[in-house]
């Protein structure tokens, strides 16, 4: 309902042949009912964010990120196939470089394989949202950004 695109976004998912689930946690989709057994080549997770509740360079909304991040990679960990990946495209400018994914990643048993710069015009009709409020359903500028290409330890 937030987003003017939504409907028509996965009506076209659905007709390549994606399966949609609504309202899953993304710290704990690895143990969804009908996700716990299955495995994914690729998990992808563009410009992760926790919500606005202290102002982006605050030390607590930056763990507030982390714990999101790290619960996201944790998880994704646990629905890797042999060989997957998982993609975390993210702000590379203060304050965002601070939530420090790569480290986090190891914390979980991951490691970092390549970071590649993001360009959004790679991704024909990618149209990144704002998460929440009265300008959920604006775009926001991506800035200096880059793709982290996570493998298993």
């Amino acid at each position: 309902m937030k987003y003017t695109r939504a409907t028509t976004n996965l009506k076209e998912l659905e007709e390549l042949g994606c399966t949609i689930f609504h309202g899953v946690d993304a710290n704990t989709r690895s143990q969804h009912p009908e996700l716990n057994f299955k495995s994914f080549d690729r998990i992808v997770f563009n410009f992760p964010h926790a919500g606005f509740i202290r102002r982006e360079h605050d030390i607590l909304q930056i763990l507030s990120r982390q714990n999101l991040v790290k619960g996201f990679l944790r998880s994704a960990r646990d629905m890797l196939k042999e060989n997957g990946e998982v993609h975390v495209t993210h702000k590379t400018a203060h304050p965002f470089n601070r939530w420090e994914i790569e480290k986090v990643a190891e914390e979980v048993g991951l490691r970092l394989v390549d970071k590649v710069l993001f360009y959004i015009w790679d991704y024909p009709g990618y149209d990144n949202k704002r998460g929440d409020g009265s300008r959920c359903n604006e775009s926001f500028p991506v800035g200096d950004c880059c793709t982290l290409k996570i493998f298993r330890a």
